[in-house]
């Protein structure tokens, strides 16, 4: 139909006008219908035909030959001249916005053989996913509460992770390679005698140094992800596969104690680019035991223990290391977010940062639904506030399913198939216009 999807409106003039309800608005009113109450109000403006032409006129060509990329008028093209129909007009005392419906510009009809005025014939604007960005707050705001707002729900993008640790006797305390071996293509399995009664323990063997990246033929370091527990004597422990040979390792155990078994991840966080410290601490703030949080880029998605310390008390407390960035931020009225994942978006039309809810608009109009993609980052393009999503209430935000004109039209054509036959609704065979059928019910309905 070539229509307009979202008309947008950013620019604004103010102009005296003459008010002619002065003693109230005029149409229709308020009206209860089966849509609901409906307001009907109308006004109309009269202003200075000659203010508009050499005040906002020029102005407004000149923007459409910026918009259009013409360095001149070359006198081809059409000009802004009046008013137009479709234009808004901000009544400030009802703090309402009216749309021009007609623009009269022979009344009063020619006095002194030409027109002074126009008069604006305007209704009580209805908003349907325009964009109103003025840069005046007054104006722009009157849209805050209408059409689909969808609320999201936020957390800090650089939202600090949740580690609890466990403890038990009778654990692994250290794993030492006599020798490194030799030979190894891949890193091998680490094989070691579960204990009669408790945990097995769970650890990787790795053919890199801790300082290094770069892969060595022989066992460098040995990372623990579950020291295990209940051991009485040290278990036996062989590396097994990697097509190497000669490694030796012993393993050390504390029967008599508590310490740190493993680290369990409760809550992955968020804005971790790279591993961090995990600290564990008594009642009077000593550290006691420690780990290291393994970081998939953005979360911390397991955890290994460096120290599992012994003689532990049955208080303690598991600290990760603060993220690298807060992602504080204000979102700001009317911005564009954008979604870092998905791409999809959104206008801003309030933020509620002590509850970490965002309320958008969907602008988008190859959209159903808000998509975004929980866990992913959300970023104002003008506050640079950033966030990480936690979730949406993606039902607030479906399109009205009556306006989906390209599916209604589809299945119109299997409904009236004009393309296979004349009228589906009428029978070829069947004479209804003969002068000898006279029963007067020529469709049977009687």
């Amino acid at each position: 139909m070539q229509e307009v999807t979202s008309s947008a409106f950013r620019s604004y003039f103010v102009l005296e006008a003459y008010l002619e309800n002065f003693d109230g608005y005029g149409g229709q009113g308020d009206l209860m219908s089966k849509f609901g109450i409906q307001v009907k109000d109308e006004v109309t403006l009269t202003i200075s035909r000659d203010r508009y032409e050499n005040y906002i006129a020029p102005f407004l060509n000149s923007r459409m030959l910026y918009l259009m990329d013409s360095p001149q008028d070359d006198g081809q093209m059409a000009t802004i001249q009046r008013p137009k129909e479709g234009d808004l007009i901000y009544f400030p005392l009802g703090r309402r916005l009216f749309e021009i419906k007609f623009v009269e510009h022979e009344k009063p009809f020619y006095q002194l053989g030409k027109g002074y005025v126009y008069e604006l014939q305007c209704e009580l604007f209805e908003y349907e996913d325009e964009v109103l960005e003025t840069s005046v707050d007054e104006i722009d705001s009157t849209l805050l509460n209408k059409g689909y707002i969808t609320t999201i729900n936020l957390t800090p993008v650089s939202n600090r992770a949740v580690v609890t640790s466990r403890t038990g006797t009778g654990y692994i305390t250290d794993l030492v390679i006599l020798n490194e071996g030799s030979g190894y293509k891949s890193p091998p399995s680490i094989a070691i005698d579960p204990p009669t009664l408790g945990t097995d323990p769970s650890v990787v063997a790795l053919l890199t140094r801790p300082d290094s990246s770069t892969p060595e033929p022989a066992i460098k370091q040995i990372v623990v992800f579950n020291s295990g527990s209940g051991y009485l004597e040290a278990p036996n422990v062989v590396a097994v596969g990697g097509e190497g040979e000669g490694s030796i390792i012993r393993a050390g155990i504390n029967s008599l104690s508590d310490g740190v078994i493993d680290f369990v991840v409760e809550e992955k966080g968020a804005g971790y680019p790279s591993d961090v410290d995990i600290i564990v601490y008594d009642d009077d703030n000593n550290i006691v035991a420690q780990g290291r949080g393994l970081s998939d880029g953005d979360q911390i998605v397991s955890a290994i223990i460096t120290n599992s310390g012994r003689d532990l008390p049955s208080s303690l407390r598991t600290i990760v290391e603060k993220p690298a960035d807060d992602g504080e931020g204000v979102f700001v009225y009317n911005e564009i977010v954008v979604g870092q994942q998905s791409g999809m978006r959104a206008r801003v039309r309030g933020w509620d940062q002590p509850n970490y809810q965002l309320h958008v608009t969907n602008l988008d109009p190859t959209q159903k639904s808000i998509n975004f993609q929980a866990g992913e980052t959300i970023v104002g393009e003008t506050s640079g506030a950033k966030y990480s999503l936690k979730n949406f209430v993606d039902t607030q935000s479906k399109a009205d399913f009556y306006s989906d004109n390209d599916n209604i039209g589809n299945e119109g054509e299997d409904i009236v198939n004009t393309d296979d036959e004349y009228n589906q609704f009428f029978d070829t065979n069947r004479n209804y216009f003969n002068p000898d059928f006279s029963n007067n019910d020529p469709f049977g309905e009687l």
